[in-house]
């Protein structure tokens, strides 16, 4: 398999977070839920990426509320 450092400040980032954690991985999910719930405005939902890729593959459609 090809080095590749990102990939490996990744994995070293994950390791480091869980070690915080003392390997309870259900406190580093209750973690990164609360940094989501305070970084909500960073956090990208799959939906409004599906939303904005319809717009612009077809920009004379748009969404009308009801």
């Amino acid at each position: 398999m090809k080095h590749d450092p990102i990939v490996e400040e990744i994995h070293q980032v994950r390791q480091k977070m869980l070690a915080e954690c003392n390997g309870n991985l259900d406190e580093l999910l209750h973690q990164l839920q609360e940094a989501e719930l305070l970084d909500g405005d960073r956090v990208v939902s799959l939906e409004a990426v599906r939303e904005r890729r319809r717009h612009e593959q077809n920009p004379h459609l748009t969404r009308h509320c009801t």
